[in-house]
């Protein structure tokens, strides 16, 4: 009896953690899927959206990214310029590094490409980037002409 207990435990046990278990593939798909989606919330200039994709320190909030975004000089490029030569590597099932190439439309120059290492961590169920790395590629200029000011909505 006690043998079939231990044996009805173990499987308890077992079963939550096949469900549950991530494959590599799944989970580089998944990140990936959501980096184009980043860049497309970007491309499309839907900011408050794009701050919910973002991983930032609490003192950075929605004030600190809008007030410098409307001065950005760069945007992700649209269709193959957007995103090229990508490899995805999975470090957990909620951190994943993605090394590619991304087109940028620079104001008044065309498409520059940018090659670098972006860092995904999956938070609540989001994948989420870092906010320095966009406001870092978005090359803001307080100089610049703003774009546009944004009010978050309520």
């Amino acid at each position: 009896m006690a043998r079939y207990l231990c044996m009805a435990i173990f499987f308890l046990l077992l079963a939550p953690g096949r469900s549950m278990a991530f494959t590599a593939h799944q989970v580089t798909t998944e990140a990936r899927i959501a980096f184009e989606q980043i860049l497309d919330l970007w491309r499309a200039e839907d900011l408050e959206r794009l701050y919910g994709r973002l991983d930032h320190p609490a003192a950075w909030g929605w004030d600190y990214f809008a007030e410098r975004m409307v001065y950005a000089s760069r945007v992700p490029a649209c269709c193959w310029e957007k995103l090229q030569d990508v490899s995805v590597a999975a470090r957990d099932a909620d951190h994943v590094v993605i090394n590619a190439t991304v087109g940028f439309e620079v104001e008044g120059v065309g498409t520059r490409f940018v090659t670098r290492d972006f860092h995904l961590l999956r938070i609540d169920g989001i994948w989420k980037i870092p906010m320095k790395d966009v406001l870092t590629l978005s090359e803001y200029n307080f100089q610049r002409i703003p774009r546009k000011i944004y009010r978050q909505t309520p």
